[in-house]
């Protein structure tokens, strides 16, 4: 009986032991368990640097270049109900009249009356070579091109390229004050439309037509122009929240666009490294 009590006893004893055992060898383990990783680093889309954000340096806020905002967008109201109206019924009409090929023949037709104008702002930006081609283009476009109905200019590798009077103020220091919504003719700003004023003067129809025939030509031009952009329009028009803010930003920077373009290389204005966004605000 003693000896059974005994191996009960060591029995026991040899359980408490094994017990004891187990629990050491588990704190063990657990102290001895590798660190947990560190946190991963953030993503870079999370680190913001004001320094590198080049959005946030395309000039002011176009806004703040929009003097007589109200006004702007009654007048907008009704460019585009003119457009809406009269414009575009119109448009849709000449091109099921006229094809593709006859409505390009004559956008280029209307593009070449712009010639003399464009010459002038070449030579007033110092830029010789732009102007060589301006001249090459028009002979060559208003005689073996028909007036300019077709371009054998550009097959010879005479390309063309596109400047106005209120470029030309921009490349000389003029800034573009106000920006504007002229009746029936769009956006503008004050330095682009007495830009637009000298190159209507140079127009060869004012000298050569009657004021009957000026206004069915260059109602005709800009029909066809506006066949051209009508629709990269309504696709801006389809994707925008506000039209007018739309309009107003894309023709502000596609202008400081151009007038930067201009400015290289023009040795009166190296070194100057104001954005052409801030001058034209000043």
């Amino acid at each position: 009986m003693k000896g059974c009590e005994r191996v009960a006893t060591w029995c026991l004893a040899a359980s408490l032991a094994l017990a004891l055992g187990a629990s050491g060898a588990r704190a063990g383990d657990e102290s001895a368990s590798p660190p947990a990783p560190p946190e991963p680093a953030p993503a870079a889309a999370d680190v913001y640097d004001d320094e590198d954000d080049w959005l946030f340096d395309a000039g002011p806020d176009p806004a703040e270049r929009d003097d007589v905002e109200l006004s702007n967008r009654l007048v907008f109201g009704f460019n585009e109900g003119f457009y809406r109206y009269l414009a575009d019924p119109i448009a849709t009409g000449f091109s099921w009249v006229v094809p593709a090929p006859g409505r390009r023949a004559l956008y280029r037709f209307f593009e070449n009356l712009e010639t003399p104008a464009l010459l002038l702002s070449d030579v007033l930006q110092l830029a010789p070579l732009d102007a060589t081609k301006t001249t090459s283009r028009f002979v060559i476009n208003s005689t073996v091109g028909l007036a300019g109905l077709f371009d054998p200019a550009s097959a010879l590798g005479i390309e063309t390229h596109h400047t106005d009077f209120g470029e030309t103020l921009g490349v000389w220091g003029i800034p573009s004050g106000s920006y504007v919504v002229i009746p029936v003719l769009g956006p503008s700003t004050a330095r682009d439309t007495f830009g637009a004023i000298v190159d209507a003067v140079l127009h060869p129809t004012i000298w050569l037509m009657s004021p009957v025939q000026q206004v069915l030509i260059r109602t005709s031009g800009g029909l066809s122009a506006y066949d051209i952009e009508r629709e990269r329009l309504d696709a801006l028009r389809a994707t925008s929240v506000d039209f007018y803010a739309a309009i107003r930003s894309a023709y502000l920077m596609d202008r400081d666009a151009h007038v930067a373009k201009r400015v290289e290389g023009r040795w009166w204005r190296r070194g100057d490294e104001d954005d052409p966004g801030t001058a034209a605000a000043e």
